[in-house]
């Protein structure tokens, strides 16, 4: 058997997929709308009841499986004709042990015979003979219903079977095997020849995290596996009805609106997936007001949103940016809402910095303080000052440059990196001033280059190289 619940992990910029128990492909989008709407053959009785009669059961399951109104009497009446066909090969005095085992061992010489993980149909197993513990289950249970004997569905978190109420017991009926009534006990298999008889033993499985469920979650589970079937087609999309349908159903149980939020979920992460992401918050947003808030939601809504925000950067559409925010602010928390806006704010003023007059970038930033972090405002103040700093030593300009970065410093003292941008240029100034003196008193002209080293010093008195130059030249005359 194959069932699962599927989960999905999305970050912002990038989605990665992970998967419980079973991992799906990544999915593909079709231009199909996903459908919230239950299946309005679901018998409202059987939404309502933890126990089913034989027939209300039968039919809940053949709707679960998919089957279409046409074929639904059909294969319900060939449902009543395999009962009335058990009926007749089981005496009404037999034990409650025998009835059950010959009841499996019928259904799998008359119905079922080839196993497939993935075939949890139950008209598909009537009409094909393939099953997995799922589809077995319900039509052993079906028929357990109609003898009138007890019966209970087992679940496990990557497995199905089945119990039946025996003499005060429960004995545990593995539907998978046509001899797996009471697994672990010796049996005898009927043969062909009289003259011999063989024995088998199913093994008693360790059915580990196992747990007693009732009539709608056994039939359920027939839509998780469709459901996943659908994961493999890449047809999200699609799980999102059958998830509406399980819900309905098992009335709203906190396991069917689990399995709901993931479809919805794993949705919406395709429309993303394809540039779609406006489509994914909408599909969220009509989950949401169906069924409920979920925090995978959220974990969406804020990936979803900061994607449409980073889009719109990425063109240097700031107000763009801005308007998304404002439009899906309703949907995300206040904290994403509140990191988002300041990362947009950000990177508006960065643009500013480098594009419009260092007055009227500086201006800017001064007035976004509100707006901003501590740390990201005195980042801002930084890059302001460092950026025109650069800008003018690109015309050699060293000193002027130093002098924005005095400006900088001012404004926020002991910054690291404008503190050791102004030691670069002042350094840049001192090495200049050097290499032309240098240059003259090669050439010769002694006090040309003594000249060229004093006028250094009076615009940066405080240089050691130009003080050493100085020092070398007085000695040398």
């Amino acid at each position: 058997m194959i069932y699962s619940q599927p989960g999905r992990f999305m970050k912002h910029f990038s989605a990665r997929i992970f998967f419980t128990a079973l991992l799906f492909c990544v999915s593909g989008l079709s231009a199909q709308e996903a459908r919230f709407t239950p299946d309005p053959h679901i018998p409202a009785e059987a939404c309502q009841t933890s126990v089913m009669d034989a027939d209300m059961f039968a039919r809940t399951a053949l709707i679960a499986s998919g089957t279409n109104e046409q074929d639904l009497p059909v294969l319900l009446d060939k449902m009543q004709q395999l009962y009335e066909t058990l009926a007749q090969k089981i005496s009404a005095d037999a034990h409650t042990d025998e009835k059950a085992e010959q009841s499996l061992y019928f259904l799998y010489t008359s119905v079922i015979h080839t196993y497939y993980e993935t075939q949890t149909r139950i008209d598909t197993a009537l009409l094909e003979g393939t099953y997995n513990c799922v589809s077995s289950a319900v039509l052993f249970m079906y028929l357990m219903k109609k003898e009138g004997i007890p019966v209970l569905a087992v679940e496990t978190p990557l497995h199905a079977f089945c119990a039946v109420l025996s003499d005060g017991r429960a004995v545990d009926v593995e539907t998978t095997n046509p001899w797996g009534y009471d697994p672990g006990t010796k049996k005898s298999i009927p043969q062909d020849s009289l003259s011999q008889t063989k024995y088998i033993t199913v093994p008693a499985k360790k059915y580990a995290n196992r747990h007693t469920v009732d009539d709608r979650r056994i039939i359920a589970l027939i839509y998780n596996n469709r459901m996943a079937s659908l994961q493999r087609q890449k047809a999200d999309i699609s799980t999102v009805g059958l998830a509406s349908d399980a819900v309905t159903l098992q009335n709203k149980s906190q396991d069917s609106l689990t399995t709901f939020y993931q479809c919805a979920y794993n949705a919406a992460v395709d429309f993303s997936y394809s540039g779609n992401d406006e489509q994914g918050l909408s599909l969220i947003s009509q989950a949401r007001g169906l069924y409920g808030d979920s925090p995978l939601y959220h974990e969406y809504v804020s990936a979803a949103v900061q994607n449409l925000a980073d889009a719109a950067m990425k063109k240097r559409d700031y107000q763009g940016a801005l308007a998304y925010l404002e439009k899906y602010r309703p949907q995300v928390t206040v904290q994403d809402y509140t990191a988002m806006h300041e990362t947009v704010i950000v990177n508006s003023l960065n643009y500013t910095v480098q594009t419009k007059p260092f007055e009227e970038s500086l201006a800017e930033v001064r007035t976004a303080q509100d707006s901003l972090s501590a740390s990201n405002y005195t980042s801002l103040i930084e890059y302001a000052y460092s950026f025109e700093a650069d800008r003018i030593s690109k015309t050699g300009a060293w000193l002027d440059a130093a002098s924005i970065l005095e400006q900088g410093l001012a404004e926020i003292p002991g910054d690291g990196t404008l503190v050791q941008q102004r030691s670069v240029y002042r350094q840049n100034f001192a090495v200049e001033i050097h290499n032309r003196a240098t240059v003259m008193y090669n050439s010769g002209d002694k006090a040309g280059a003594k000249a060229v080293i004093q006028s250094g010093l009076e615009k940066m008195s405080d240089s050691t190289v130009l003080k050493n130059d100085l020092r070398r030249l007085q000695n040398i005359q």
